[in-house]
């Protein structure tokens, strides 16, 4: 494992361990042969290839390079290179292997189907049966598995802004059993009839698997917070079944969250949350600037790193007052966020195990700090794509495109790996 790990002193023991002024993946700790996906030459590799290709925004020189090498060597490179460090592997065999590797270091996975926005009725329902077949591969994740689910892969973009006008409609069961009235065309109404029965399928098949609504741009969050919200009434009675995002990067984040929470607690079903910073904030302030209106995200890296802080301590004192009605999963590569909730989760009394409150993290992004959760006995997810290299690419890249301040974590990984490197090619203990 990850011996000697400095991290895992500091975060467990209430004092961050050598935090950057921003907190980000900046812990201390040496990297084991032991860790597969987690450490290595191919991570050093990866490191290098993603700050180079992906994060520096010329992914066409993949489509390029696909040309000039030919698609097998190209895929093998791919393979051995930044494929190999943040996904699950193409096949449900693969996907296994790289399970059971998370589940050797005390981590679990959080599966994702890297589906990208499409048009079309049958694009959308042959996207059924891939997420159904992510629930079947969650299931076999080990306790408590989970998986995510982006709401635009089964139902249109466009759809999802006139549903959000549409106001509390979907909240009144029953959910699509019926035929959608209300303003719009037939064959409006028609997909978005389709497209709540198809989410309302994914969420009854579960099969144990909790489902972790993602969140997406500010212009289609209102109608995925209220689908997930009628998903929410609908299954998560007796526990939280379906869970929703929220993005600390918003204003108004603190307040609409405060409002969720209000709302289950009087409709009387379970609220479960997946807490993040935000992923689109270059998008969102130029789709700001181009549309006209107010920026709605907070002006400072500061201003995000005091709301994703105020979120956290609402939640957690939810979590402490009923763990069974409020369930939250910390998602972030912040070490002092991360820090925080272990030392307020002491604080409120909330055990470590007892499965209301767990951490969330990209695979191949704070490896160190992950490894460190999960040797400590947290619960700890390694969010993973899966899929072939063609079908998983356009996911990486955007992942990598809109979150670049988690991709530049990437270097501490690779200093990491350096200098175990080093110390094994000296014989160093």
């Amino acid at each position: 494992g990850w011996g000697g790990c400095r991290a895992l002193g500091g975060l467990v023991g209430g004092t961050p361990g050598a935090a950057s002024p921003g907190g980000d993946c900046q812990g201390t700790g040496r990297p084991g042969g032991d860790a597969g996906h987690l450490g290595g030459c191919g991570g050093w590799l990866a490191g290098g290839v993603c700050r180079g290709t992906l994060g520096g925004g010329r992914a066409q020189l993949l489509s390029v390079s696909r040309r000039l090498l030919g698609h097998r060597l190209w895929g093998s490179l791919l393979r051995a290179s930044f494929y190999g460090q943040f996904v699950a592997g193409q096949t449900p065999p693969e996907v296994g292997v790289t399970v059971q590797r998370l589940r050797a270091l005390g981590l679990r996975p959080l599966l994702a189907v890297p589906i990208e926005e499409d048009v079309g009725e049958g694009w959308y329902e042959g996207n059924r049966g891939a997420v159904l077949g992510c629930v079947g591969l969650s299931a076999q994740g080990g306790p408590q598995p989970m998986m995510q689910l982006k709401v635009t892969a089964l139902m249109s973009a466009r759809l999802c802004v006139s549903t959000g006008r549409r106001g509390g409609e979907l909240l009144t069961p029953p959910f699509g059993r019926e035929r959608c009235r209300g303003p719009g065309t037939l064959l409006h109404n028609r997909h978005l009839q389709a497209s709540l029965l198809r989410l309302d399928g994914v969420t009854q098949v579960r099969a144990g698997v909790r489902v972790l609504v993602d969140a997406e741009y500010t212009y289609v969050n209102p109608a995925l917070t209220l689908v997930t919200l009628a998903l929410m009434g609908r299954w998560n009675r007796a526990q939280p079944w379906v869970w929703n995002t929220y993005q600390c990067y918003l204003q108004d984040c603190l307040v609409r969250l405060g409002a969720d929470a209000a709302l289950a607690e009087r409709r009387g079903f379970c609220f479960g949350v997946k807490l993040v910073r935000g992923a689109y904030l270059e998008q969102e302030r130029r789709l700001a600037r181009e549309r006209g209106y107010p920026d709605p995200l907070h002006p400072t890296w500061e201003a995000t790193n005091h709301s994703y802080q105020h979120c956290l301590d609402l939640l957690l004192e939810l979590v402490a007052r009923d763990g069974q009605q409020c369930q939250l999963i910390v998602a972030s590569h912040n070490e002092t966020s991360v820090s925080h909730a272990i030392r307020r989760m002491e604080e409120l009394g909330i055990a470590k195990d007892g499965g209301a409150v767990c951490f969330g993290q990209l695979l191949g992004m704070c490896d160190h700090v992950s490894l460190a959760l999960g040797q400590a006995g947290y619960a700890i997810y390694k969010s993973i794509p899966y899929g072939a290299v063609e079908d998983v690419l356009p996911y990486l890249v955007r992942r990598a495109q809109e979150n670049q301040s988690v991709l530049q974590g990437i270097r501490k990984e690779r200093d990491l790996l350096r200098r175990e490197l080093w110390r094994r090619l000296l014989h160093r203990p």
